[in-house]
């Protein structure tokens, strides 16, 4: 009966110097002991081996990213196109040398067709030498007068300079062209082709208000507009509203509005000011065809307008306590036939499966 609760060896049932496994709680005896501890490692060898073939697939796909590839097509492309510009250029200096140095040339071979004409001839004295020294002299000090040429960088050059941006971190801060139109109207303007396009149709200077339709409480929004018709000076206003005082009497000069107007004039709660160099705004660059984005970034608390034409950004604190979310587009028109429509929507920002892109700047 003793020998029956002495523990037996999982393999054989031997219930002689049996050992029990710290990992599994099995007992095994001494020969059943050792070929268990030949599995363990053998299993221990071949999960040593999976992590061997993990880390260099890992490591080779550091290597292997495919905006490596695309940087590489860039750099050869770009290298490319700097050879040919730097090829066209030292064409185009040889081209002006030679065509300056022109007159050099045929007065350098005519002055040495004289000299040797004059030593076979044995024709010649001090006024001749005298004179032909003179010319020598003047040549060489025309000859050190450098090429008036220079060098002009293309402004608009093709090759762009590229940088690798971070998706998750631009996710973070999501930018949609959002997809608002005009909807209310306040004053002599009419609405067209589905409430994309707002024409001041007063035949006097008056401020005409129209309100879009969407509410911004949170994210960040640009709305895209292009400026169909406006008069000399440009005199419209683009900004913001509290959709909690639409309802009430609605001015740009209200405490909860902000936003850009013409004669440079920036409104901000009820506090217009109108100087360029305190806050770079100048309304007299802006003109028909132009486009504009208004955006509305509400985690920021501020809105930001950008020129494409002339590419400048500019931005306005809005305070809360002043102008409430959600917060509306506001604009404003005064001049006769004054026309803006709202541009198509997208999604500015996408992401790709890796998460990164490569960005033109």
């Amino acid at each position: 009966m003793a020998n029956d609760l002495k523990p037996q060896c999982i393999t054989c049932l031997s219930n002689t110097d049996v050992t029990t496994c710290n990992g599994c709680q099995q007992t095994f005896c001494g020969k059943h002991t050792f070929e268990h501890r030949q599995k363990l490692t053998q299993q221990l060898e071949s999960i040593t081996q999976e992590q061997s073939v993990l880390q260099r697939d890992f490591e080779r796909s550091l290597k292997d990213h495919n905006l490596f590839l695309k940087i590489d097509q860039w750099e050869k492309e770009t290298i490319g196109k700097v050879q040919t510009a730097a090829e066209n250029a030292r064409k185009q200096l040889r081209h002006l040398i030679e065509k300056s140095r022109e007159p050099l040339v045929k007065t350098c071979r005519d002055l040495a067709m004289t000299l040797r004409s004059s030593l076979e001839a044995n024709d010649y004295s001090e006024n001749e030498l005298n004179r032909w020294m003179k010319q020598l002299m003047q040549l060489k000090a025309e000859i050190a007068v450098p090429v008036q040429a220079n060098i002009v960088e293309n402004e608009w050059s093709v090759i762009k300079l590229i940088s690798v941006k971070d998706m998750n971190t631009m996710k973070n801060m999501p930018t949609f062209i959002a997809q608002d139109r005009f909807s209310k109207v306040i004053g002599s303007v009419t609405l067209s082709d589905d409430g994309l396009v707002a024409k001041h149709t007063s035949n006097d200077w008056n401020y005409e208000y129209v309100l879009g339709e969407q509410r911004y409480s949170e994210g960040r929004h640009t709305i895209l507009f292009r400026i169909e018709e406006c008069g000399l000076p440009y005199n419209i206003f683009f900004g913001c509203i509290s959709s909690e005082v639409v309802q009430k009497r609605i001015s740009i000069n209200s405490t909860s509005t902000a936003g850009w107007f013409g004669f440079n004039q920036v409104y901000q709660h009820g506090i217009r000011n109108g100087n360029p160099s305190a806050h770079g705004y100048n309304s007299n660059e802006i003109s028909v065809n132009d486009i504009l984005y208004l955006t509305f970034d509400c985690d920021k608390r501020q809105i930001e307008l950008f020129h494409e034409d002339t590419t400048k950004r500019h931005v306005i604190s809005v305070q809360t306590e002043h102008a409430p979310l959600p917060w509306q587009l506001l604009m404003m028109l005064t001049d006769k036939d004054d026309c803006v429509r709202i541009l198509s929507a997208s999604k500015l920002h996408s992401g790709d499966q890796n998460h990164a892109r490569l960005v033109m700047e």
